[in-house]
């Protein structure tokens, strides 16, 4: 059994028991695929301008949605920018000409790595959508800093994922404060070993998320640590690292595990990993329907936004239990450490008696490819952000039925609330509940034969 994972622009083989998290710093492009689908349109160009201390920037916040009435940015970005203009001018201007730059961490929507990448800046994320977010906004001739000088604009923008170790010479390193505090703190672990005495850390975040116990981890991990007085909501926390907690050696990955009783086995997540600690209702619903109803006749299997690939596993044993012969199964999500891993996961319960193919493919969905499937098994996310909104979910629905053979299904599970069967039945023209609980639905939808839609239809 041999495993593939798709990484931005490069396609790298790896055995089982080789993770995907490596800790080489890499540069992607977008791949023409990915260009095609974002190109400009009357949709992108009515995004708002994000005016602040570096300049006017048109900013959209990804994923795109139609009519979106979301910023692309937040108070904090305002902020950071406003105390950097203020008090690092002179570093800033050393920077449009040295081999230095910029660490730009958990960057959501990219405003700051817009506004500061020609002073060369490595933006390092767990959201691929988030680097897109850049990389798209970074082309745009208006979006300019004002506070370059046009002869020695850098131009330059790494974009590393959350599974390797940023290896560059940063004077300042920038931190927007991610939901959970487990990914923080692996990141200021790593940072600790990785830049000089003399780096500028600046923590950012709006002050509902930044608690006591933020400032203590900014504390405990680096050193001197204290806050600046909230402006509209928004923080900035300042860290300077003592001697006593510097560190020399690269951090990995730390696993989280628990054991998954429908998989008679232990699970893997990594920090920014959903539910990491314990499995979700919403995945143990769907894992009911996968065990009490008729499976699809499925020979090339979907795991779509996969988390940590239970599903798909799942879903890839069962068929290959009950004697379906050879199968493929491929695992997309847009962070990179979901599918990190699920790849350590295949790697636990997926064995070569199994007869599975399985590919790792790090992508927002699926306009990379025109691969077709005939299942494709999804668990949408329902937040951008911290906002509840069900646009993403309808994408990777549309996406599903443009890739599904013939008489292929989807198979998706929500809270009840989100009502998706009503967008199933919008463009499948058809669901069926396969499994409900007091809080989520299982539902699947067929792709209709095309043949004997264009017959009805020319009737």
């Amino acid at each position: 059994m041999a495993f593939l994972v798709i990484m931005p622009s490069v396609l790298q083989r790896h055995s089982l028991s080789k993770l995907a998290a490596n800790s080489k710093q890499t540069e992607f492009t977008l791949s023409d695929a990915m260009n095609e689908s974002i190109r400009p349109s009357s949709t992108q160009s009515t995004g708002e301008i994000f005016r602040n201390a570096f300049g006017d920037f048109k900013l959209r916040r990804w994923p795109l949605v139609r009519r979106d009435k979301l910023q692309a940015w937040d108070a904090s970005d305002e902020l950071i920018l406003q105390h950097l203009s203020d008090n690092y001018k002179t570093r800033l201007q050393q920077l449009e000409s040295s081999a230095q730059g910029i660490l730009i961490v958990n960057d959501a929507f990219g405003a700051l790595s817009t506004c500061l990448y020609q002073y060369g800046v490595c933006n390092w994320n767990d959201s691929k959508i988030s680097q897109m977010a850049v990389q798209n906004h970074i082309n745009q001739p208006y979006n300019i800093s004002r506070h370059v000088s046009l002869t020695n604009q850098k131009n330059k923008l790494s974009l590393l994922s959350s599974t390797s170790i940023p290896n560059g010479d940063y004077s300042i390193a920038l931190i927007k404060i991610p939901k959970t505090s487990a990914l923080l703190k692996q990141q200021l672990l790593s940072i600790k070993t990785l830049i000089k005495d003399d780096c500028v850390i600046i923590g950012a975040g709006m002050t509902k998320h930044i608690h006591n116990s933020t400032l203590k981890l900014f504390s405990d991990v680096l050193g001197t640590t204290k806050s600046s007085l909230a402006k509209k909501k928004a923080r900035l926390i300042f860290s300077q690292i003592d001697d006593s907690t510097k560190g020399d050696k690269p951090v990995q990955l730390k696993p989280y595990s628990y054991y998954c009783k429908e998989l008679e086995g232990t699970l893997t997540s990594y920090a920014n990993g959903f539910s990491k600690n314990n499995l979700d209702l919403g995945t143990r619903a769907m894992l009911t329907a996968i065990k009490n109803n008729r499976l699809p006749e499925a020979k090339r299997l979907l795991d779509l936004a996969c988390g940590n690939g239970v599903l798909g596993i799942c879903a890839a044993k069962t068929l290959s239990d009950n004697g379906k012969g050879e199968i493929s199964i491929d695992f997309i999500d847009e962070s990179y450490m979901a599918v990190a891993a699920s790849q350590t996961n295949c790697s636990q319960f997926i064995s070569s008696k199994h007869s599975c193919k399985v590919n790792f493919i790090v992508e927002d969905g699926l306009s990379h490819t025109e691969k077709k499937y005939d299942w494709i098994i999804c668990n949408p996310p329902f937040h951008r952000g911290n906002t509840i909104e069900t646009q993403t979910a309808k994408r990777l629905f549309r996406d599903s039925h443009r890739h599904l053979e013939n008489n292929g299904e989807l198979w998706i599970v929500g809270n009840h609330h989100l009502k998706y069967h009503q967008a199933l039945e919008k463009i499948f023209s058809n669901y069926r509940l396969i499994f409900s609980d007091h809080r989520f639905s299982v539902i699947a939808a067929k792709k209709i034969n095309q043949d004997e839609g264009e017959s009805t239809s020319n009737n």
